[in-house]
């Protein structure tokens, strides 16, 4: 998966083979084993995606639809369907954005690996990860059977002026995410629903091997998470 920062989370060890019945919720030490295992076996990852973005100040939040595609420590690249007319693709190095139909883009070189943001959307990343930022919750949503939530309040002072709180939904049988939602300090919420998940299987040419065609009208920055936009 994408590496954000090289530390582990030192724990006991948990056997994979248990699961749990519904109602009772395992400890926030098993949680964080069983998902951190579960995301160690995936070398490719890709689902459909749902994002809802509600800005503070407006009543209807954008939705937008697409494919995600997770492959190994090498990228994430979303796919939005149409309308929408934009690819999104995220490495160690650089976000990029583009615009198939006006043949226009996006590119901003950043160190992904030195930051915790929602332009990640937390895809990627093992809960053992956020544990030296972030004070972790478990809960049993009522509202999404089968699944744990697991809820992540920030401890430093920089990261609680930026953001409430971050909500992961994770499968019980899987322990592969399901959902999660940005809580930002202003009042905006970023959620991203994954359908059904495929792993480890062959991901398409245009996608393993996306580059931004020659001749695209290329800009720098990324303002695909400026309230302008949404």
């Amino acid at each position: 998966m994408i590496v954000f920062l090289s530390f582990s989370l030192r724990l006991a060890a948990f056997p994979l083979g248990c699961t749990f019945l519904a109602g009772q919720v395992p400890s926030m030490r098993e949680i964080v084993d069983r998902f951190d295992a579960a995301q160690a076996k995936i070398d490719t990852l890709q689902a459909p995606f749902t994002l809802s973005i509600k800005r503070a100040m407006l009543q209807t939040p954008s939705i937008t639809k697409g494919t995600f595609y997770l492959s190994g420590s090498n990228f994430a690249h979303f796919a939005f369907l149409p309308p929408e007319d934009l690819i999104i693709h995220v490495t160690d190095k650089a976000f990029v954005s583009y615009m198939p139909g006006s043949k226009k883009g996006e590119m901003k070189k950043t160190g992904v690996a030195k930051s915790i943001s929602r332009k990640s959307l937390g895809l990627g990343q093992r809960l053992s990860y956020f544990s030296d930022f972030f004070k972790l919750e478990a809960s049993e949503p009522k509202d999404k059977p089968g699944t744990l939530m697991v809820t992540l309040t920030p401890r430093s002072i920089s990261f609680k002026k930026k953001m409430e709180k971050i909500q992961v939904w994770i499968d019980r049988e899987t322990y592969l995410p399901k959902s999660l939602t940005w809580i930002e300090r202003g009042g905006d919420v970023w959620s991203m629903e994954l359908g059904t998940i495929q792993t480890n299987r062959a991901i398409q040419a245009s996608v393993l091997n996306f580059a931004v065609p020659a001749g695209t009208q290329m800009q720098s920055g990324f303002s695909f998470f400026s309230a302008k936009n949404n």
